[in-house]
């Protein structure tokens, strides 16, 4: 008896250990948990530059895909925009289930449908700079660039910054989200999110069904 219930639990407890992937495919379905850790990887829970290259690879290898099922606190904002394009160009559906918020809701709304999985939600808020990437940045650019010092590096940032915003407010417009919506995300702190409700998002056009 005892050895039935020790092989039980091995066996459960390995199921689960296999179920932790950060990328599964299911049918047609491909999913992205951005909160699991993706072997070979650093790791600081949220999207990474690298899930570009994963998420591709695997709609490429797999053609058979139609949707992507999502989840994650957000990350690395570059990432996210290269992921909702090709989603956008391949017409493939998303699925956001959990908290799927900033950067993964960036990728959602790369989806040709979109639907809110049963207690999910999106967040949303304005872009947001981290200063240890930018301190690399400028230390690996300032010789190229002419840079004598951090204060001849805030006018080149600031017209990124000013063209990051244009291109997500023609992204959002161009996904058929309505302006007022799109105000409200960029009159949200970098530092803080908006979790909007269901009725909030299908009245938006941030949700298709």
């Amino acid at each position: 008896m005892r050895l039935s219930l020790l092989l039980s639990f091995l066996f459960i407890s390995t199921t689960g250990l296999l179920a932790q992937s950060r990328y599964t495919i299911d049918g047609d379905t491909l999913t992205l948990d951005m909160t699991i850790k993706e072997p070979g990887y650093d790791f600081d829970g949220g999207l990474g530059a690298y899930d570009e290259t994963e998420v591709i690879s695997y709609l490429f290898d797999h053609p058979e895909i139609n949707t992507l099922r999502v989840t994650g606190p957000g990350g690395y904002g570059p990432a996210g925009r290269v992921i909702s394009d090709y989603l956008l160009r391949h017409s493939i559906n998303t699925v956001a289930f959990g908290e799927c918020y900033s950067a993964c809701a960036r990728i959602f709304l790369g989806g040709k449908s979109r639907m809110l999985a049963p207690g999910a939600t999106l967040g949303f808020h304005r872009p947001w700079i981290v200063k240890e990437s930018e301190k690399r940045f400028y230390e690996a650019n300032r010789i190229k660039e002419k840079w004598e010092e951090e204060f001849d590096y805030v006018p080149w940032i600031y017209d990124v910054a000013i063209g990051d915003v244009v291109e997500g407010l023609t992204f959002l417009r161009s996904r058929g989200v309505n302006m007022d919506f799109i105000l409200k995300i960029y009159s949200t702190s970098s530092y803080d999110i908006w979790v909007p409700s269901r009725e909030e998002l299908l009245e938006a056009g941030i949700l298709t069904e």
